[in-house]
């Protein structure tokens, strides 16, 4: 179990910081973190996302029984947190999809899994009154998806005993790249609030009348 854990951080955690640097960076990206996002800079953070939540599936550990360890939970969550429970869904369901799609036994509750992922995430952003979740709460939170995940596993799949194996071996790798790969995502996404904030803040004070 625990050479799972490394592979998967190993496979993932650059390229979850590498990802966030990068997208944080793009207009609609952060019209959306401030929350004066238009309808296509929500599509644009729905593809970006649904898109991160493919990679992660390939990036991902196969196991013997076909299941699949990977992050790609993660970019669905990490959409319903920031901008809300419709990106996160739509996010969820670009990489839920595509999971099913690439089949398994595991395929239709893994699907499901992350579609619950992006929902979670964006009721989370409801009960939270549209604001950031603090970086330890959400590091909980992935903890919990991953739960859920497995529950949903043991839940649908079928035979049992292969549910139950996969879901011994792969959901302890996943919450820990997962809790490690939000907390980046969040130091990333306040640390570009904060900018954006001090620049708003700036130009108003630069347009104040008699300087």
């Amino acid at each position: 179990m625990i050479h799972q854990v490394l592979a998967l951080f190993a496979a993932t955690e650059v390229f979850i910081y590498v990802f966030i640097e990068l997208v944080t960076q793009l207009e609609s990206v952060r019209r959306v973190i401030v929350q004066k996002a238009r309808w296509y800079d929500s599509v644009i953070f729905i593809l970006l996302f649904g898109g991160f939540s493919v990679f992660g599936t390939y990036t991902g550990i196969i196991l013997p029984s076909g299941a699949i360890s990977s992050i790609r939970d993660l970019g669905p969550l990490v959409a319903g947190l920031v901008a809300g429970p419709l990106v996160g869904l739509g996010a969820g369901l670009i990489g839920g999809i595509h999971r099913i799609l690439l089949g398994g036994f595991s395929a239709v509750a893994c699907g499901i899994a992350t579609i619950l992922a992006g929902l979670i995430g964006g009721l989370i952003y409801l009960v939270a009154k549209k604001k950031l979740v603090s970086i330890f709460h959400a590091m909980l939170l992935a903890v919990g998806v991953e739960f859920v995940h497995g529950l949903t596993v043991l839940g649908i799949a079928r035979p049992f005993d292969e549910a139950l194996k996969a879901t011994y071996t792969a959901i302890p790798a996943m919450m820990v790249a997962d809790v490690m790969g939000i907390a980046i995502c969040f130091i990333i996404v306040e640390r570009v609030l904060k900018e954006i904030k001090a620049s708003q803040a700036k130009n108003r004070g630069r347009r104040k009348p008699g300087r």
